[in-house]
């Protein structure tokens, strides 16, 4: 990943926060964007995360987020957003409030499964708030279901025929027609705001409790149900298969069932199927995870 050079990254930050950066730290997770950790004197740090697109990026994000921490999730403020051209490239800013805390993904493999449990089920119930919130069609990424293209769908499980032979393909064959069958035949799903990456990696667990969800990049306007088919999808091991933990804690403020509407099985579907075709394929697991999806969802 190109990186920006850090005189300009301190001349934002100093523009923002009105402090000298001492220290510039890169941190994990930031998927396509550049993001670290600011650290002034006294112990003091703010996020910083860049993007490099041809038109301002984090706009909608930021206005994402303050709805959702308007509806009681917690998230990190947005301190300030700067957008600049550095040597013809176009450069978006986004500095952020520095929320406490690992990642979910992290510290899945160290906490005593009741511990587990109850973060999942806690992070449910802010999902719920979130999906509280009545979403902006203007802002954000819309996240619709897509009938699968045929020429598509045969590359696909050509690639999938390669990593995991003929009876792999053949189920990425069934989730085809199963989500032709979903889009064609039943009535569009009611529509909330999503996270757009609700996972391990972007849950913040700080003294026991979730303290953030971060990375509300891909936030907008779409069916609950992609929220929590993206848990099912993502989450990895142990996790993605407790999906039952996140809808028991949504179930303290609505009713899951009446939220996805039953469209989760074809959110999941749709996200394995765009997966497996990606041009950078997904991990093995993250692969091997997306046929056992659609083969869960498609049974004979």
């Amino acid at each position: 990943m190109v990186t920006t050079p850090r005189p300009i990254v301190d001349a934002v930050v100093r523009s923002v926060c009105g402090r000298a950066v001492e220290r510039l730290v890169p941190l994990a997770g930031g998927g396509l964007n550049e993001t670290y950790r600011a650290e002034f004197a006294g112990d003091v740090a703010v996020v910083v995360r860049i993007a490099r697109r041809p038109t301002p990026w984090f706009i909608d994000e930021a206005h994402l987020m303050a709805q959702a921490a308007a509806a009681g999730v917690p998230t990190a403020q947005v301190l300030g957003l700067e957008h600049l051209d550095h040597d013809g490239e176009p450069l978006s800013f986004s500095i952020q409030q520095f929320l406490p805390g690992r990642s979910l993904e992290e510290l899945s493999g160290e906490l005593p499964a009741f511990a587990l449990e109850r973060v999942v089920a806690e992070a449910g119930e802010i999902l719920a708030r979130v999906h509280s919130v009545v979403p902006d069609d203007q802002r954000g990424i819309q996240h619709e279901l897509r009938l699968p293209d045929e020429h598509e769908v045969a590359r696909v499980a050509r690639i999938v025929a390669t990593a995991l032979g003929p009876a792999a393909a053949a189920v990425v064959e069934r989730g085809a027609n199963f989500l032709r069958q979903e889009v064609t035949t039943r009535t569009a799903p009611p529509i909330s705001l999503v996270h757009g990456d609700f996972c391990p990696k972007n849950l913040l667990i700080h003294d026991g409790t979730v303290a953030g969800f971060i990375d509300w990049e891909f936030a907008g306007p779409a069916s609950p149900a992609y929220d929590f088919a993206q848990w099912e999808v993502d989450a990895g091991e142990p996790l993605h298969d407790r999906v039952d933990l996140v809808r028991r804690g949504y179930a303290r403020v609505a009713d899951p069932g009446t939220a996805d509407a039953g469209w989760t099985p074809a959110f999941a579907v749709d996200w394995s199927l765009e997966k497996l075709g990606w041009t950078n394929p997904a991990a093995p697991a993250q692969f091997r995870r997306c046929v056992d999806v659609i083969a869960r969802y498609t049974v004979c």
